[in-house]
This record gives structure tokens, sequence and C-alpha cells, in this order.
């Protein structure tokens, strides 16, 4: 039950994407529906701590969303059910203040493989590698461009800022 709860898309309700799920998703989802940021950050550390793995079965960890949160917030319950490790451990990995803080978070998901903590850990660590290389190949692609275009200008007698950078 709790591979299926990690694992998400099992209720039918999408996977989130584990980049999407930052220190505040959690509490701007609830602030959808609780106006006062108090009492929605409050309600989200609850919801969090439902959550994670002393939140119990998938039907406890149900049963308290739907105390938590009212039964006709079911949609946003489903989604919560349906990515919990998601929501759990990317939520308290982009809370850490620390690098210890972090370290103590990427350990629990590399050790919770049932709950699908290792796995999303896994892909935290994949999409992070393939935006870092998207990132360089934009950052190579302008320098080209810039040492083209000042080139090019020299060769037409045009002054151009060539961008260089000390």
């Amino acid at each position: 039950a709790a591979a299926a709860a990690g694992a998400a898309g099992a209720d039918g309700a999408a996977p989130l994407d584990v980049h999407a799920v930052d220190a505040h998703w959690l509490q701007r989802g609830i602030s959808a529906f609780v106006e006062d940021a108090n009492a929605s950050a409050l309600l989200a550390r609850d919801v969090l701590a439902a959550l994670g793995p002393d939140g119990g079965d998938e039907r406890a960890c149900e049963t308290r969303l739907v105390m938590l949160l009212d039964y006709d917030r079911f949609d946003f319950i489903k989604t919560l059910l349906a990515n919990r490790s998601r929501v759990f451990y990317c939520t308290r990995l982009k809370q850490a203040q620390t690098e210890a803080e972090a370290e103590a978070v990427r350990a629990q998901m590399a050790a919770d493989v049932d709950g699908g903590g290792a796995a999303i850990l896994e892909a935290l660590a994949q999409t992070g590698s393939a935006e870092t290389w998207a990132q360089d190949r934009a950052a190579d692609f302008a320098n080209r461009t810039r040492r083209e275009a000042v080139g090019l200008s020299k060769l037409r007698g045009v002054q151009l800022d060539d961008g260089a950078r000390p």
C-alpha cells in the first residue's frame, strides 16, 4: 500500500513532478480554500505529518486528511494520497534549513525503498542533471552566438559590446 501511495497515479490522479513540489507547494494548495495565511501554514504542517511514515497506512492517512481538510476537498485529498511520498519527501527536503538537515532527509528517502523515497531521490538527481545539461548547452550557445556577432560586426565595421566578462 505504501508503494502504491508513493508511485502515484493509482487513484487516477496524475503524478506530480518532483520539481514542482517545493517547500510551500502544500501550503499554496491549502490556501486555495483557507484564506488566513497562519491557519494555512498550521494546516499544511498537520497535513504533512499525516502524509509521512507516522501517518499510518493509506486508509488511516485518508481518514486523517478528511478530518483535517473536510470531505468537500476530496479532489485535493486524492491528489495528496496519490502523491503521498512525493509531497512528503520533496516538501521536507526543500524546507531543510541546513545541508545537514537536507542530508538527513535524503538518507531517510534512500532508506524508504518500499514507500518510494529512493525512487523520488533518483528522479530528483536525474532531472537535476538534465537541467544542468540544458543550462550548460544554452550558455554555450549564447557565448558562441555572441562571439559570432562580434566577429561579424568587426567585418562590417560596426562597434558592438562584446559582453566580455573579466
